[in-house]
């Protein structure tokens, strides 16, 4: 072997990562803080202390693993001097005296190479950039789960699982595996600070941040180091903002109704909100179903959690998709409000179906504050489907500046209709609109866990004491 010299010095976070023997582990870090530096010292640890190790080095594509992480990986390793490449096979072998094993490129483009993944039986893997810089790319969780399953070359002290990404959108699997709720055994390393900016251009992430000003959703992720949210077209709801309409732990007030929100379909939801006595719309939890139809939502989950988390007298009423009211097909007597109606009870209004009479009175509802905090009060974990489509994944799609005229139908689209439909009925045009007090039909209630729903008759003498009560 040639005379050659391995000078590195890592950061406090790089070190802790590339010396980890966890289960799994996840650099995450915002851009410029070496996180393919950080895979390739990964390889050379590992196979240093693991002799014969195999590792597979994997990348959305084989190209972009050519041009960047293998080049980065050469850039500390060149090929001739601390081992051999094999163009053909896309495989490099560590030369004798300095590790002891190979690593192979795989770009999961390319059928050949992930048919290689299913038969390999790995020491390590190393995966780049499985989180996308924009709205395509990076690597499926299929394709980590499958390496997982890969670990199992016979002789190894420890098997490595090694990622490195930019910070990910809060929806991606890695976020879901090592932060919320996380894996036990997968360790997450996120730098608190910059940590690289010595090996940086002066003024790197100034010049950064003014070129992406006009995307704070990767100014964020790119440049402050946080996770969170990728915008992907235009948001329907822009005015929404997370520093004044979220909170967390919100609770049913009792003696204050409830007002159950509805879209239909095959991706039933239901929104369960409550309007304060001081007027904050306060969304507390939301149901998406998934290839299912209403009763099966109902009974599943909506109607469970109602006996389970509601105070005992407290009512409701539903607004929602107004086509829930259609007779369906295969029975003249059934639609999905009659379901409704039947399994929960309580007072039903379609909200209206032009998308602009109940778009805007959600984004006029959204621009009210009161003391400094939104009338619209989004619980971030109970109602985290209704989050996540407000702060814009409910969107119009938009290509060549040219903007949909309809929002995109997807996973968001369905929170975002039915809290539309609640706004325009409850807020037109962002003012509060109190129902009028009816007797017939009633909110439905639970008393002792037996659901008292219907048409109520009330005997003359009744009304009036009734009505001096209202």
């Amino acid at each position: 072997m040639a005379e050659f010299t391995l000078d590195f010095n890592p950061n406090p976070t790089q070190r802790q990562f590339i010396c980890s023997q966890a289960k799994a582990d996840f650099f995450s870090t915002r851009v410029g803080e070496g996180k393919s530096t950080a895979l390739a010292w990964s390889i050379f640890y590992f196979t240093k202390h693991n002799p014969g190790a195999r590792v597979a080095l994997i990348r959305d594509t084989w190209e972009n693993l050519r041009r960047t992480t293998l080049d980065d990986f050469f850039r500390w390793f060149p090929a001739g001097v601390c081992g051999s490449w094999h163009e053909t096979n896309k495989e490099f072998r560590w030369a004798e005296g300095l590790a002891s094993g190979t690593v192979m490129c795989l770009g999961m483009d390319d059928p050949k190479d992930a048919a290689k993944l299913q038969s390999l039986r790995l020491g390590m893997f190393a995966m780049d950039e499985v989180a996308p810089a924009n709205d395509s790319g990076g690597i499926p969780e299929m394709v980590f789960d499958l390496a997982m399953t890969r670990l199992r070359q016979e002789g190894m002290q420890w098997y490595a699982a090694k990622i490195a990404s930019n910070n990910s959108d809060d929806t991606h699997w890695v976020h879901r595996k090592f932060v919320e709720p996380g894996t036990e055994g997968f360790v997450l390393w996120q730098p608190l600070r910059a940590e690289n900016e010595h090996n940086l251009p002066t003024g790197y992430y100034a010049t950064l941040r003014t070129q992406l000003g006009h995307r704070q959703d990767l100014v964020s992720r790119f440049i402050d180091g946080n996770f969170g949210f990728q915008q992907v077209g235009t948001a329907v709801t822009p005015q929404f903002n997370e520093k004044i309409h979220c909170a967390t732990g919100l609770s049913i007030l009792r003696g204050t109704e409830l007002v159950l929100l509805w879209d239909f379909g095959l991706n039933p939801t239901c929104v369960v909100t409550q309007v304060t006595p001081l007027g904050h719309w306060n969304i507390l939890k939301s149901f998406v179903g998934d290839g299912i139809g209403v009763q099966e939502l109902i009974e599943e989950v909506v109607k469970p959690w109602l006996a389970a988390k509601v105070p005992l007298g407290t009512r409701w009423r539903h607004i929602g998709d107004p086509n829930g009211m259609m007779r369906e097909q295969s029975s003249s007597r059934t639609s999905a409000v009659a379901v409704l109606r039947k399994e929960l009870g309580g007072a039903f209004r379609g909200g209206p179906v032009s998308l602009h009479e109940r778009i805007e009175p959600l984004r006029a509802v959204l621009t009210r504050t009161m003391q400094g905090r939104g009338i619209v009060q989004v619980d971030r974990v109970g109602a985290r489907e209704v989050y996540m489509a407000l702060r814009g994944g409910w969107h119009f799609r938009e290509a060549n500046g040219v903007i949909s005229a309809d929002p995109v139908k997807d996973m968001h689209s369905h929170p975002g209709d039915a809290v539309s439909y609640g706004a325009a009925r409850i807020f037109p045009m962002g003012r509060i609109l109190r129902p009028a007090r009816t007797v017939d039909p009633p909110s439905a209630t639970f008393f002792g866990g037996q659901r008292l729903a219907g048409r109520v008759q009330v005997p003359p003498e009744m009304r009036a004491i009734m009505r001096q009560g209202a």
